[in-house]
């Protein structure tokens, strides 16, 4: 299953879920896109989005709610340098790459 979705987080945000790609048992695969970067989840790779230079931030959950809600657990530092700090939500540093 797809599910796209719009958030206000300090600006429009846009994320896209998609149920189990790698099949039964694997974990969800959840991006929102904000103005200068984006969330994402564990199940993809921070070391290929610090290659980029995108900003980026790492959250944990298995949907939108939990991965906006629960604290980062990793970012690039483009996205440190856009103002986003250890002990952030998904949310808040959301909001922080939607200035």
């Amino acid at each position: 299953m797809l599910k796209v979705e719009q958030f206000e987080l300090n600006g429009t945000a846009q994320g896209v879920f998609l149920q189990a790609p790698g099949g039964e048992g694997h974990p969800n695969m959840i991006v929102v896109t904000c103005k200068k970067g984006y969330l994402m989840c564990g199940y993809l790779n921070l070391a290929a989005a610090e290659k980029f230079g995108d900003a980026a931030v790492v959250g944990g959950g298995a949907d939108f709610d939990a991965i906006l809600a629960n604290p980062i657990k990793g970012m690039t530092a483009a996205a440190a340098e856009l103002g986003v700090k250890e002990g952030m939500t998904g949310a808040q540093a959301c909001e922080v790459l939607n200035k």
